[in-house]
């Protein structure tokens, strides 16, 4: 039996998603048993809540300051340059529990979708310490991904596997796999049951805004001026448990009627999505892969500055869709794409051709086949060695 432990952070919730998509993969394969962990759960309470709230924060509130330090450490920092020391001691003194995690779990491999269990990890890989494998969860490879010591890095397109091998990723590492997303999504959805299930209209065209992650002002001002334009489609905008949300924009189910549906939380999106004619929303990685799987095309109103930026340029290079920083001009062509059936089929191909929907598949399938081969399944005794020598090192 093989034992892989999945490790992301909760910094947002695409990391999460990841994580539990290639869990779901490796669950279908024989021999396997998994283990997904938050990273930040084995954190000092001070850095835990400093992490999440950091980017958090200043990523919705002031973009501007986020977008200038996502430019400025996406580079190579002296090792030992004050950047570089200060992180590392910062991380490490936040970081303490994380390698008792790995005494009790004892994997033969560990996966990490986000760079923070890497960090903490990769430079431990001179003791007993498993196969690490880095998973990226946006299709710019920053600079924060490119942490040497990993044994294999899985990353969305052959143009991150470029920015990896330049910021001196050894090129035998690296693989293109897409960004892990629900196997599910590999399996076609019947869009009329979809959209019965949904209480939605079967042969009229629906627009999705995920309002969810947005401000409710920004959610209000595209829903306007879609309304404006008088959209021929059922406009549904998925509040999820944001009761803020729902309470600024109940207003519009009253006032336009059947033209717009109010959509609480679910399960899933992915059937909302099948059902839909076009998706407006923020451009996160997982959220563009499921959409692109789907074959759907998206429209992404004032991308926060960053990495959604270089989602958005992917969508763009694919002919699957764009950014906008005007919801009047969103609203525009939104009215004109569903009014020009031949350019929507277009578009919604090209988003079926970007799409990667079996990536948490290919990237459970590398894992264990590597594994195999090297016979690394038969595992030491303890990592107990291990835990000891770095607990040391780490004072």
């Amino acid at each position: 039996m093989a034992r892989i432990l999945l490790l992301h952070a909760s910094v947002g919730m695409g990391h999460q998603r990841a994580a539990a998509a290639i869990a779901r993969a490796f669950e279908q394969l024989p021999g396997v048993a998994v283990q997904v962990e938050d990273t930040l759960d084995y954190a000092r309470p001070w850095f835990r809540r400093f992490y999440r709230g950091s980017y958090l924060s200043t990523a919705d509130r002031i973009p501007g300051v986020w977008s200038k330090f996502y430019q400025y450490t996406d580079r190579a920092f002296a090792p030992h340059g004050m950047f570089a020391f200060s992180r590392t001691q910062y991380t490490a003194l936040g970081m303490r529990n994380l390698c008792g995690l790995i005494e009790r779990a004892q994997p033969d491999a560990i996966i990490c979708t986000h760079f923070l269990p890497l960090e903490v990890l990769a430079p431990l890989q001179g003791y007993d310490l498993p196969p690490l494998a880095c998973v990226l969860t946006d299709y710019h490879a920053h600079a924060f991904w490119a942490v040497g010591g990993a044994d294999r890095y899985f990353v969305p397109t052959p143009a991150a596997r470029a920015e990896l091998i330049a910021a001196g990723i050894a090129a035998a590492r690296v693989r293109v796999t897409g960004i892990p997303i629900d196997p599910a999504l590999a399996q076609p959805i019947d869009r009329l049951a979809a959209r019965r299930a949904l209480g939605l209209p079967a042969w009229q065209p629906i627009v999705t805004l995920i309002g969810s992650g947005m401000p409710a002002a920004r959610v209000e001002a595209i829903a306007h001026a879609l309304l404006r334009r008088r959209l021929p489609a059922t406009l549904v905008i998925t509040v999820g448990r944001s009761r803020e949300l729902a309470r600024e924009l109940a207003h519009l189910e009253c006032t336009a009627g059947a033209a717009v549906r109010l959509l609480g939380p679910q399960p899933s999106l992915d059937p909302l999505i099948a059902a839909s004619d076009l998706v407006i929303g923020k451009a996160g990685g997982l959220t563009v892969s499921e959409v692109l799987a789907r074959g759907v095309p998206m429209f992404v109103p004032l991308p926060v500055p960053g990495q959604e930026l270089w989602n958005v340029a992917h969508i763009e290079r694919a002919g699957a869709g764009r950014g906008y920083a005007d919801a009047t001009e969103l609203a525009r062509d939104a009215v004109a794409l569903l009014g020009d059936r031949q350019r929507h089929t277009v578009m919604a191909e090209a988003a079926r051709m970007a799409g990667q929907p079996a990536a948490a598949a290919m990237v459970a399938a590398h894992i264990l086949a590597e594994l195999r081969q090297a016979r690394m399944i038969a595992r030491p005794q303890s990592h107990a060695a291990f835990i000891r020598e770095a607990s040391v090192s780490s004072v």
